[in-house]
């Protein structure tokens, strides 16, 4: 498949609901970390601000035909109960993880197997990759805005735009970064590629026509929004039904650096070898010495 096919099977649309009755929308995309070798633990990635809290979650994989490809338009809806607790959450940026791997086997089992297009570790750019690309460079974002979706055959939007700050450097001191882009209530947890087709372009070699490229540079979790009284707020840009204030995009979004995935892995690797999360009181499986509970287990 071209690469673009793959990307659409990347993402998966999520819809929550909440105690009292709310209920949210956002974007979610599937990722394999802690490869080693044959080996790999699969997630569903989002935000935080997305599923916390939620009740119950639903979304729905494409099923697989018998040679391997898309089964366009067959599709099977999965609905989750207590959907917070299944997920791990970053302590430090707007960030989840649930891993999926019961889910598929279960599936399996029941003699279903489903078409997505995981991403990979090495599609996050390296400190030298970052480094060595110009500022301005177009990208690509893959949500559900608004909760929009081709709900006949289970397909994502696609959005271009351009980086509106490096995404080398920390914005305001935070690792992330901006874009300029159309960013809807529902685009939060779409991931935002770097996508040169037939010509790629560098600081040291300038435009080189023929290879391609694609880079995973981050999450959008946010973006810069006027609000009734004229200030200007950063908002998580999650589909909430129970809004209550006005706000106008204006065309931005933050956007967290990819990197940050990489500091799921030991909580996920953790989970692999026991079986079971860390009691509450254990130390944090990512090394800092904290306890769980005050590390990448503490509720935020």
């Amino acid at each position: 498949m071209f690469i673009t096919d793959l990307i659409t099977y990347s993402t998966v649309r999520i819809e929550c609901t909440f105690f009292g009755g709310g209920a949210r929308t956002g974007t979610g995309f599937f990722m394999n970390l802690c490869i080693e070798e044959d080996q790999y633990i699969p997630v569903i990635v989002t935000n935080r601000h997305v599923v916390k809290g939620a009740l119950t979650g639903k979304f729905c994989l494409t099923r697989k035909t018998s040679d391997n490809k898309p089964d366009i338009g067959n599709f099977r809806f999965f609905e989750i109960d207590r959907f917070a607790e299944q997920w791990f959450y970053h302590p430090n940026v707007d960030l989840a993880v649930m891993p999926i791997a019961p889910l598929l086997t279960q599936s399996a089992g029941e003699g279903e197997s489903f078409f997505f297009s995981p991403l990979a570790p090495e599609l996050i750019p390296t400190e030298d990759e970052l480094k060595d690309m110009p500022a301005m460079q177009e990208i690509v974002m893959v949500g559900y805005p608004n909760g929009i979706w081709d709900s006949v055959n289970n397909q994502p939007v696609f959005r271009k735009g351009i980086t509106a700050t490096h995404p080398e450097l920390e914005y305001n001191g935070k690792p992330e970064f901006l874009i300029d882009a159309a960013c809807f209530n529902g685009s939060s947890g779409s991931p935002v590629f770097i996508l040169d087709i037939g010509k790629v372009t560098t600081r040291s070699s300038g435009t080189t026509i023929g290879p391609s490229r694609v880079k995973l540079l981050g999450i959008l979790y946010a973006g810069p929004q006027h609000v009734a009284s004229g200030e200007v707020h950063t908002v998580e840009v999650g589909t909430k039904k129970d809004m209550a204030f006005t706000a106008i995009p204006n065309n931005l979004g933050n956007v967290i650096s990819s990197k940050a995935l990489l500091d799921f892995e030991p909580q996920l690797k953790d989970l692999a070898t026991k079986g079971r999360r860390p009691g509450r009181m254990e130390p944090c499986p990512c090394g800092s010495g904290e306890r769980y509970k005050r590390c990448h287990g503490k509720i935020v």
